[in-house]
């Protein structure tokens, strides 16, 4: 077993792998110390010198000791110094894991590199690399899923990591003791979550519907999603739509061009349902404006309106 260090900055935005970090803690804290063998810290209530006392505190265990910051990033760098004299000289077999959700102070990550510890970024996926995501996060949970498997996982549950890792742990139970999964286990199986999905939105983008693609839009929002993580679903929505009204236009039969988008059948079947009542024109000038925008969004061209505005402005231009 690898020898452990005397900090440990855990920092990000994949919520669901630092979630994972979190409880891979507590689970060996608890294994080799018992229940409530984590020592627990808000970071929002419990300031650096309050970690650093209890860091310094005498103990007549023999076995390691695990303490646990949540929400550091709440600290502020004139706050530090405590901590980093506590860690200049670490008790024996004392490790502290410092949690922060997006970017940390450098003060912070200096001070944990400073001491010997080890700062781990733990970035989220882009929206396009959701499915391998995905599968990857299947593995911890024991699961095999395949390509398609994967990708219907992410089209019912939408971009949110959370609700991908909430719907394979409902899966591992589902087939146990089996391991793999399809895309028909994930078609029958999975509940997706109860809030508007990106598709919804890529829907009412299809049929020309501003008002609701602006209702999504505010509702996904509300849930956590940002327009940059957003863009990638929404136009390969569009795309899946475009070439169904293609199939469909060169006179090919419903049930075929469903079989031919490749796609989980419950999706194919609502894909060519949409495809039926689309404007070509429309779906090929909201594909153009949507794209250009998740460019914009990944970096590729100057944007002079914030995130939000920039996305609302995308949508009417796309169904204007």
């Amino acid at each position: 077993m690898a020898e452990l260090k005397p900090a440990y900055l855990v920092h990000g935005d994949d919520d669901a792998r630092i979630d994972s970090w979190r409880g891979r803690v507590r689970k060996r804290a608890e294994e080799e110390r018992g229940p409530g063998g984590l020592e627990l810290f808000d970071g929002r209530a419990a300031t650096p010198d309050e970690v650093a006392a209890s860091l310094a505190a005498l103990t007549f265990d023999t076995g390691t000791r695990y303490l646990l910051v949540d929400d550091a990033g709440a600290w502020k760098a004139a706050q530090l110094e405590p901590l980093g004299a506590a860690l200049a000289e670490p008790p024996a077999g004392t490790v502290l894991v410092l949690i922060v959700r997006g970017k940390p102070l450098k003060q912070l990550v200096k001070l944990v590199e400073k001491v010997g510890g080890e700062v781990r970024e733990e970035a989220a996926p882009k929206p396009w690399e959701l499915p391998r995501w995905t599968g990857e996060r299947a593995r911890e949970e024991g699961l095999q899923l395949d390509a398609e498997a994967a990708k219907a996982l992410v089209a019912l549950a939408g971009p949110s990591q959370q609700r991908i890792a909430r719907e394979l742990e409902k899966l591992a139970l589902a087939v146990h003791p089996g391991a793999g999964v399809s895309a028909r286990d994930v078609e029958q199986l999975a509940a997706g979550d109860a809030a508007p999905q990106v598709y919804d939105l890529a829907d009412a983008l299809v049929a020309g519907d501003l008002r609701a693609a602006l209702a999504f839009a505010q509702e996904l929002e509300a849930h956590g999603e940002r327009p940059a993580r957003l863009m990638f679903p929404i136009v390969r929505r569009l795309r899946e739509v475009q070439r169904a009204a293609a199939l469909l236009e060169a006179g090919m039969p419903e049930q075929k061009a469903a079989e031919a988008l490749k796609s989980p059948p419950w999706l194919a079947k609502k894909t060519v349902s949409r495809a039926k009542k689309a404007d070509r024109a429309l779906l090929e000038r909201a594909i153009c404006v949507l794209a250009e925008l998740e460019v914009e969004l990944r970096g590729g061209g100057r944007r002079p309106l914030d995130e939000d505005t920039a996305f609302t402005l995308a949508m009417s231009r796309a169904v204007a």
